[in-house]
């Protein structure tokens, strides 16, 4: 053996140092492979086969790559040369993959073998689950009950048990959120002005963005890198109204911590300063509006950067600075979401930021908000059809409707939603579903086990995105697009997609094929797609580009420096602007109609602001409740995803330092968050970056169902014993807290105009735990949320509204 000397040793080193420099570049190289590989020293290297698909975590419907190797997905990407994601994807998406091989899904048809919600289950097979199904449903109908028969979906594309409603004639549809981009306030508010459900944001191409109450850089994956990218290269000013500081508002130029429910106010004051400063674009105004320009400005005159100071805090004169500025500023978007919508007020606010993109002259212009451009994909055509069902009732109402005896129930059937967790007066919803004699029978249809799915009778296990045939367009780009997901694997255990499910059922309540059976004559969910897809006008000779590529179209390739989409002239791909000048905009007039001409009570003839009586006055220790989310979970379907629950497991309430110190709660400090209907104790997180009148607690956490990460419990439950098995839960899962649902003391209080909850409404008083207070506590009186619901009935009460 050579003897170490320092002249071998350095050359040693050397030697040494070189190889880990060629080394790191080639590490590095590996990684930044599209998909990656897997390298071992001993494994053999695995080629990595690709496949498209889609991803369903949230209602971007991101087209992605899934990388399969050795007959498993090992990695989920976004597509490239998409023109909406160019090949990035949240941490939702990526982490996707996870539910594929959950140890807990439901991978059976289960049967409740116990009382509701007592956890006691029993495997059945698809033909035992399909017979008692369809006789409950077919008695309903026999008995001229088919109202009864009520569907509850949370799915974005819910197509498929939308039709079986239409097939069967029941109309009792409900939904925990639209399938559109916006919320139900900000829906209704678009569609009455503008004509459409939602506008696309065009920010890599604008110079200033006013955003109000949007966590854009967390929530909308899509617009978050464009935005990203004008910021980056210095050519976009953001500015913030929000009661949070907002990973959004924190990356802002300025951040305003507006008083909760009062956008508004600060957006029509805006507009009366870019008016009586002669700043507004009159050309637009005229030609494209349905007000009178001098009406108008005579209109806006009453909501004065004072009186908006005066209720939202922040100082009239920085109010008039940024409304000149973004006047000034062309092109400009003014950007909204839940931060303004989820409030009493919420679609008269909406309304409020349309007339300020109006006054601007940002209207699908470059740099504006667009048109949305997507392509209406068609169901299936049925044979005798009798309309479309709009089904748009939200669900909010439901469970006291039906405790009050005024909706009758024979079936429920439970579409990938999760009320008994995720709606206002989650209670309320559990009681209700808990009594047999008000829900005779209840269905559910989902990959897991969820706090509604533990109250039904039967659980139908559905597949996952990557194990299904699907098609979807969503007004995420700005050019129309069209993606599809062909099954990569063959789904786990017997999951089944819910279009096979429905078709057995109306076979069985149909045996002869003569009447509803003959509505759902497909061979499987292949020809259902390549119905969808030839049955859309501008696809219909498109299905094989759209089968071979994934997507259409392809409008070009990735640009590896500028990571853009450019065409064959390596020039950036860009949107269409100006739609409109052709035939106008989708509405009566043809026009924005800022002006609502029915004048209906309680919609305004115009925008306007009305304030919230129960916000008037707060006492100390009273704080208005937001709810908000983080990038790393949707609602209620990531909980178990063990990636994102790591990230994100627990909710702290956020409180402002100033009021922390007078109420004497500490950071960390247990608290007690008390609501008209009950309490929650938690923890609190005492920062400057809220407004000293407004507290705020995430949601999507809190859970005692959908799985052992969700619950942060790695004991494993008897009826998940067929599953799958992941030894990194059952050995690596650290955390046992899994935060507090604050749901159950949300009562139920919905817009009058735009039908949508006011999630960010609630009065709540913060102290510091009592003795006996324990981390997790949740007591609630649902007698007290069934009073409230009666007394409002989603009405605001008296308050002023704008005079025209």
């Amino acid at each position: 053996m050579p003897k170490l000397t320092r002249r071998n040793f350095l050359k040693f080193g050397a030697a040494t140092g070189t190889l880990l420099a060629g080394g790191s570049k080639t590490l590095q190289a590996m990684e930044l492979k599209f998909g990656g590989e897997d390298r071992h020293q001993i494994r053999p290297f695995h080629p990595r086969a690709t496949y498209n698909y889609i991803c369903s975590l949230c209602p971007y419907h991101d087209c992605g790559i899934a990388f399969v190797e050795g007959g498993k997905v090992v990695k989920l990407e976004g597509n490239p040369d998409h023109i909406a994601t160019r090949g990035k994807f949240c941490p939702k998406g990526i982490a996707g993959l996870l539910a594929v091989y959950d140890p807990d899904r439901v991978l059976y048809p289960l049967k409740r073998a116990g009382k509701r919600g007592e956890g006691k289950w029993k495997r059945i097979t698809w033909d035992e689950a399909i017979k008692e199904i369809s006789g409950n449903i077919k008695s309903a109908m026999d008995s001229n009950a088919v109202k009864e028969i009520i569907l509850n979906t949370g799915e974005y594309r819910d197509s498929a048990v939308i039709r079986f409603m239409q097939t069967i004639g029941s109309e009792s549809v409900f939904r925990s959120r639209l399938t559109s981009l916006s919320n139900p306030n900000k829906n209704k508010a678009l569609l009455d002005t503008v004509g459409v459900d939602t506008l696309t944001p065009d920010f890599a191409n604008s110079r200033y963005v006013l955003n109000f109450g949007a966590n854009i850089i967390e929530t909308a994956f899509p617009f978050a890198q464009r935005l990203t990218d004008a910021i980056v290269e210095k050519r976009l000013k953001l500015v913030t109204f929000d009661v949070r500081l907002s990973n959004t508002a924190g990356r802002s130029d300025e951040w305003f911590p507006v008083s909760p429910g009062t956008d508004g106010i600060v957006m029509l004051a805006m507009a009366n300063v870019i008016m009586q400063e002669r700043l507004a674009d009159t050309e637009f105004l005229k030609n494209w509006t349905n007000y009178p320009i001098d009406k108008l400005a005579s209109y806006l005159k009453q909501w004065t950067p004072e009186l908006a100071e005066e209720k939202s805090g922040v100082k009239a004169d920085d109010i008039k600075r940024i409304a000149i500025e973004f006047a000034d500023t062309k092109p400009g978007i003014v950007f909204t979401n839940n931060g303004i919508s989820y409030h009493l007020n919420g679609t008269e606010s909406e309304r409020a930021a349309v007339l300020l993109s109006a006054v601007t002259g940002n209207i699908d212009v470059k740099g504006g908000l667009c048109l949305p451009k997507k392509f209406e994909i068609q169901n299936p055509r049925l044979k005798a059809e009798g309309g479309r069902l709009k089904a748009k009732n939200m669900n909010y109402h439901l469970p006291f409707k039906i405790k009050d005896g005024s909706q009758k129930v024979a079936v429920l059937l439970n579409y990938m939603s999760n009320p008994a967790y995720s709606s206002p007066a989650a209670s309320v919803w559990r009681d209700v579903l808990k009594d047999e004699k008000l829900v005779p029978f209840i269905v559910e249809f989902s990959p897991f086990m969820s706090e509604t799915g533990e109250l039904a009778d039967i659980i139908l296990p559905d597949v996952v995105s990557i194990e299904r045939h699907d098609v979807v367009s969503s007004p995420t780009a700005l050019k129309p697009w069209v993606g599809v997901t062909t099954p990569i694997l063959k789904p786990q255990g017997e999951a089944m997609d819910v279009r096979m499910v429905i078709q057995k059922i109306v076979k069985e309540i149909d045996p002869d094929g003569k009447g509803i059976a003959s509505q759902w004559a497909f061979n499987d969910e292949a020809e259902w797609v390549k119905k969808q897809i030839k049955e859309t006008p501008e696809l219909k000779d498109k299905y094989e580009d759209i089968m071979d590529k994934g997507m259409y179209p392809v409008y070009g390739k990735l640009d590896s420096k500028g990571r853009k989409i450019v065409d064959e002239n390596g020039k950036a791909v860009d949107g269409d602007y100006g739609v409109y000048k052709k035939s106008g905009f989708p509405t009566s007039s043809k026009k924005i109609q800022i002006h609502e001409k029915k004048g209906q009570s309680p919609l305004t003839a115009l925008p306007a602001w009305q304030e919230n009586p129960k916000h008037k006055g707060l006492k100390e220790g009273e704080f208005v409740l937001t709810t908000f989310k983080w990038a790393y979970h949707t609602n209620s379907r990531t909980g178990n995803l063990k990636y994102l629950s790591e990230i994100i497991h627990s909710n702290p309430v956020w409180i402002n330092k100033k009021e922390a110190v007078k109420l004497g709660i500490k950071d960390g400090g247990l608290v007690r968050v008390i609501s008209p209907v009950g309490h929650i104790v938690t923890k609190a997180f005492v920062t400057n970056g809220i407004n000293p009148k407004s507290a705020a607690i995430s949601a999507s956490v809190g859970r005692w169902a959908y799985g052992r990460v969700a619950m942060a419990n790695p004991a494993r439950k008897p009826e998940f014993e067929t599953g799958l098995h992941d030894l990194d839960i059952d050995d690596n899962l650290w955390w046992r807290d899994k935060g507090v649902n604050p749901n159950d003391i949300m009562p139920v209080s919905v817009d009058p105009v735009g039908g949508g909850q006011a999630w960010f409404d609630t009065v709540v008083k913060i102290e510091p735990a009592k003795p006996g207070d324990k981390y997790g506590d949740v007591k609630v009186d649902n007698e007290r949320h069934v009073s409230i619901y009666k007394e409002t009935d989603g009405v605001m009460g008296q308050g002023s509204g704008g005079k025209a």
